[in-house]
């Protein structure tokens, strides 16, 4: 064979003798991309600094030091060495940290913190009467970059993520769903779930095995919440689901900031791909309960039956299109507009993802302050004593037969508050707006919030000794205390699930949830941390709460590893 030749050829009109030159031609394209990246990174670099130094300036903004190439991430680097704090806690407990290291930084009610290109520059809002303003006076829009972050995922037809008349439109038609009398009529089926999850913990038991708390707790509420929205049974404890599995695989694609492993995630040619497959496998499971319910609402089949939180969307649709039962036989199903399938299924991708995370991990966080809290455990134990009885066997059928129970444990929900006020999941971003400016209740000063990412940061908020007395401490009585006492919660304080129209829709079905697991496990199980002796600690706790890659809210750390111990004999 004789010497491989490359043929002369054109490309764009230049004429390229040999691979070599198509080689230097390539790289050389390849070196102005990199190239104009380069100048653009150092253009934002220059406009943000300039413009957070200008503000800071203009309006008497106190800030820490501004670094021109780093902004104010040495400050961050400096508290966590200097505290030796574990790397992996929460993000939200950062504006917490730079507060014990800069106690005078946050006296004005909030704190600017450039950390750009990590992420934009925030303002971290730690005023309970600011954090209103935002969110209650005038509810700010939600900031853009948490719409690109589910966007793979809900393109952007969520109400987390949404805004304006879209927003609107369908909160008023979740509102039925979520309301508190109907969410008890859905607790019957609650129970037939968190049997199967109280069964595998007296086999854990037996077994004297220690596990993975928060795993275990995610099946759990991925089921409640299947009952809940889609009335189905999803098995997640018990078998492998392919709407969870599609669930998780899709969050391991969001992005929450531009570190390095979120843009090589970005930059991954297979993104696309993926979270397209993903969508499909999710839309795929959810269909067959959407059509169902469709044919059960027009044949009068739902008319006994739990009205779920799709179902009663699907009513409000059937109703404003003006379809009926005469459009509907054994073997056909009208179809809805497309459009707002699609609305539909995306909305249902955001419940069981917001909603299974948080409240798994807040029922964890209970059993961790239980256990550092005996007495606590004590007063719940007797409050469920008092309502149910001594017979735990009974309990089920009781709740069951009266819902409205799981209303009458005032401490109960004083202990979820609680742990709510301590490990908050997750806090509230808002986008900053031209002319709109926090003002400091007292001194009546203003701080602009254009160009911010205005960030009400409710786990530093809430463990603020100026508006919570003893706040270091977990004193569920708090929640009982009356206006006058030391203890009383004020106006404005508590807000995990944030508060004013945006406030979080699904806030009483997590604590129905909670309450209900509560009445079913602590008095006849104890439930013990199970670190290793040599396992980091945080505020004095190693099951502390972090914030693990691809996951939208605090965990406690390592899925909170614990032992599980019967307390003594149950009656029936």
């Amino acid at each position: 064979m004789g010497v491989l030749e490359i043929s002369p050829f054109v490309l764009h009109g230049l004429k390229v003798d040999n691979a070599r030159d198509v080689l230097a031609l390539i790289l050389k394209a390849f070196g102005g991309i990199v190239l104009v990246g380069v100048l653009k990174f150092f253009y934002h670099l220059h406009t943000t600094r300039m413009r957070v130094r200008r503000e800071a300036k203009e309006h008497g903004i106190p800030m820490l030091p501004h670094y021109y190439l780093f902004g104010h991430l040495p400050h961050l680097v400096k508290v966590f060495v200097k505290g030796g704090y574990p790397p992996d806690v929460n993000g939200q407990c950062v504006g917490y940290l730079l507060a014990q290291q800069y106690p005078d930084m946050a006296k004005e009610g909030l704190v600017y913190f450039d950390t750009w290109p990590i992420m934009m520059p925030i303002v971290w809002v730690v005023h309970p009467d600011m954090q209103s303003q935002c969110t209650q006076v005038h509810s700010l829009p939600k900031e853009d970059f948490i719409r690109r972050e589910f966007h793979h995922m809900t393109e952007g037809q969520d109400l987390l993520t949404s805004d304006g008349p879209e927003w609107k439109r369908w909160r008023a038609i979740f509102n039925p769903g979520f309301a508190t009398k109907n969410l008890l009529s859905l607790v019957p089926t609650f129970f037939e779930e968190i049997r199967v999850f109280t069964g595998q913990l007296r086999k854990q038991a037996e077994a004297g095995e220690v596990g993975t708390f928060l795993d275990p707790a995610m099946n759990l509420t991925y089921d409640i919440i299947g009952r809940a929205v889609l009335d189905e049974r999803l098995h997640c404890q018990t078998t492998a689901n392919r709407f969870k599995w599609a669930m998780n695989k899709q969050t391991e694609w969001v992005i929450q900031d531009n570190n390095l492993s979120n843009i090589l995630k970005l930059l991954n040619p297979f993104r696309p791909l993926m979270t397209t497959y993903y969508n499909k496998v999710m839309t795929d499971s959810l269909l067959p309960s959407i059509n169902r319910a469709i044919k059960e609402h027009l044949t009068g089949e739902s008319a006994n039956k739990p009205k779920t939180i799709n179902s009663l969307a699907i009513k409000s649709y059937l109703s404003q299109a003006g379809i009926d039962a005469s459009d509907v036989s054994p073997d056909k199903v009208p179809e809805l507009d497309s459009s707002f399938t699609r609305r539909l299924i995306n909305h249902i991708k955001m419940f069981m993802l917001a909603g299974h995370d948080t409240t798994a991990s807040t029922i964890a966080f209970a059993f961790v302050e239980l256990e550092r809290n005996p007495h606590v455990l004590a007063k719940l134990r007797q409050e469920h004593d008092a309502v149910f009885g001594t017979d735990l066997s009974t309990v089920e059928s009781q709740v069951s037969e009266s819902p409205h129970l799981l209303n009458a444990l005032p401490y109960t929900l004083a202990v979820l508050k609680e742990t709510l006020r301590l490990y908050a999941p997750v806090g509230s971003f808002r986008g900053g707006e031209k002319g709109f400016f926090l003002v400091h209740p007292e001194t009546r000063k203003k701080y602009p919030t254009e160009g911010w990412a205005v960030f009400n940061c409710s786990w530093w908020s809430q463990r603020d000794p100026r508006w919570w007395p003893r706040a270091g401490e977990f004193l569920p009585e708090r929640f009982l205390a009356k206006e006058g006492e030391e203890l009383y919660v004020g106006k404005n304080l508590f807000r995990p699930f944030e508060l004013g129209p945006r406030g979080c829709i699904g806030q009483e079905l997590s604590l129905l949830e909670m309450k209900a697991i509560l009445i079913m496990m602590v008095r006849e199980m104890d439930i013990s941390m199970a670190y290793e002796e040599n396992d980091p600690e945080f505020l004095g706790c190693k099951g502390y709460q972090v914030m693990e890659p691809g996951q939208v809210a605090g965990r406690p750390r390592k899925g909170m590893p614990f032992r599980v111990r019967l307390v003594g004999d149950r009656k029936g």
